[in-house]
């Protein structure tokens, strides 16, 4: 294996490229437009989705306990070291982009902006750090991957919701996240190859649980993702004007990863193949709000009125 060279290039990134929060004091807030405001009001899941990356470092350290007791090797353990290191980075930085978003939010929905104080830290914990509880979907390693194909999905909604705004400050925020993910997405990219190119045995494993990484956001740990998703399809672009729409985009760039991850000759998916599985997964999931994990890492979906679950499964 290489030495640290990895976390330090992209710890060394978040330092330089780590945007001023302000102290989440938006004082531009009563200049937001209907139309803007529109837009802010679909971001409350979003925001929950941001807040449950706390959940990545926790849920992590647990799959690799789990690993460990049933027999992993001390030597792949080891191998994830740089990992462990960037999912601490990422905690912390995707807290910021919670803490934006759930403020728009909040203001859009209530006129106040005292979001940050009303939020208590046991809530905190229960919502975004030990939410996924009822949502254990993955494996050690297609939670990873999760990740980084997660960071994608992210990385293009903000691209698209950006070009929908009208108001320079919000603009900017969307910016910012919108960057950081990019930089999460090559950062994982990067980390992720140096564990599979390490063993052998690490890129045995990805292959076996590749289309839930690719499929199972990582932000399905949290409750109100699957009505998170179905609001966010309102703001993705459809294709026109000879430009890809996002959904094209999304398969494009986790064609490329999985190229770059494992080599061309050992990609298992076509593009084809990619985005067929994606929309088979999104009509499965179409018009539903809760889900928690069914045998074998199923998606179980809830009907909210009566928290049952119904017969679908998603893949």
């Amino acid at each position: 294996m290489s030495g640290l060279e990895t976390i330090v290039e992209f710890g060394c990134l978040s330092d330089e490229q780590r945007w001023n929060a302000g102290r989440y004091d938006f004082a531009w807030l009563p200049e937001l437009d209907a139309h803007d405001r529109g837009i802010v009001k679909l971001l409350d899941c979003l925001a929950d989705g941001e807040f449950s990356g706390q959940a990545s470092s926790a849920q992590l350290y647990e799959l690799m306990v789990r690993e460990v007791d049933n027999g992993y090797p001390r030597e792949l353990q080891y191998d994830w070291a740089e990992i462990y290191a960037y999912a601490n980075i990422i905690v912390y930085e995707e807290s910021r982009h919670g803490f934006s978003l759930g403020l728009l939010n909040y203001y859009v929905d209530t006129g106040r902006t005292d979001f940050i104080k009303r939020l208590s830290v046991r809530e905190y914990g229960r919502k975004y750090v030990w939410c996924y509880d009822d949502r254990r979907y993955w494996d050690l390693y297609s939670y990873i991957l999760a990740h980084l194909f997660g960071e994608v999905v992210n990385t293009e909604l903000y691209r698209d919701i950006r070009a929908k705004v009208h108001h320079p400050e919000l603009r900017q925020i969307i910016t910012n996240v919108m960057t950081d993910e990019a930089r999460h997405t090559r950062a994982w990219a990067n980390l992720i190859g140096n564990l599979i190119r390490s063993d052998p045995r690490h890129e045995e494993r990805a292959l076996k649980t590749l289309t839930k990484g690719l499929l199972f956001h990582n932000a399905m740990v949290h409750e109100t993702y699957f009505e998170g998703q179905n609001k966010m399809l309102k703001l993705f672009s459809s294709a026109q004007g000879g430009k890809a729409g996002a959904i094209e985009r999304i398969v494009k760039i986790k064609h490329n990863l999985l190229d770059e991850l494992f080599g061309a000759d050992k990609n298992p998916l076509s593009e084809a193949e990619i985005k067929k599985i994606h929309m088979e997964f999104l009509a499965s999931s179409f018009g539903e709000t809760r889900a928690v994990a069914g045998p074998n890492g199923t998606i179980k979906f809830l009907k909210q009125e009566e928290d049952a679950p119904v017969l679908a499964e998603a893949v």
